[in-house]
């Protein structure tokens, strides 16, 4: 059997499938939950606060038990109706059309395409059962722009449980190294802990921030081509 080529250029050794790990919100989208109720003039606007104190203050765990799977968004709602009086239908109705209609960089997505000749792109992302059942449903072009898509609640863990264990899985199932993969993510602990197993990561905060991480990854590697 033939063996792989490598081609080498400033420290990057050219393996089929390196990978390019991004998150998704606070890097592709940076609307909250129930965004149209920021709306001062939205029917709804006074449980805005009462459901961010409620649940993302006050009660972050059970925010952490829906991204692991323990909870739908329905059952949220429930709760959210027995705790704080919500109104359930019309409050799910917002929930569901702001998840569905969530906005997304184009900008980020298409500078993506640009680097997946060099990079299995991944979005990863700690998030909710409404993820996969109305953002990527409504939203075809994360599909097209991505490798794969992995989301916490469908996974029952966190990207960064068991000291990054799922980043290591997606390498070794790539046979490439820790060292040439990339996370850009706004969590800083997300990164640190990246780093801390090998590989190179960029904490972000806006559109702009990414944008540029980006732009810096595709001018290291755009005179590399495939072997």
């Amino acid at each position: 059997m033939k063996k792989q080529e490598h081609t080498k250029s400033n420290g990057f050794v050219r393996k089929s499938k390196n990978i390019l790990f991004l998150d998704f919100n606070g890097v592709l989208s940076y609307d909250p939950f129930w965004t149209s109720l920021r709306d001062t003039k939205h029917s709804l606007h006074p449980y805005y606060e009462k459901i961010e104190t409620y649940l993302f203050k006050d009660n972050i765990s059970i925010v952490i038990d829906w991204m692991i799977g323990k909870y739908t968004s329905e059952e949220i709602h429930e709760i959210l109706k027995k705790e704080i009086n919500i109104p359930y239908e019309e409050l799910f109705a917002v929930f569901c059309e702001d998840c569905s209609n969530i906005d997304i960089s184009e900008k980020i997505l298409n500078k993506i395409q640009t680097l997946r000749e060099f990079y299995s792109c991944i979005l990863v992302t700690d998030n909710m059962d409404s993820f996969d059942r109305f953002t990527i449903t409504h939203n075809p072009q994360l599909a097209a722009s991505f490798d794969r898509i992995d989301n916490s609640y469908t996974m029952g863990r966190f990207k960064k449980s068991n000291n990054g264990r799922y980043f290591v899985e997606q390498v070794e199932e790539r046979q490439t190294v820790m060292e040439n993969c990339i996370l850009i993510d706004d969590s800083k602990n997300n990164c640190t802990l990246f780093e801390s197993i090998g590989g190179r990561a960029y904490a972000t905060k806006t559109e702009n921030d990414v944008l540029r991480v980006l732009d810096d990854i595709h001018n290291s590697v755009k005179h590399i081509r495939k072997t």
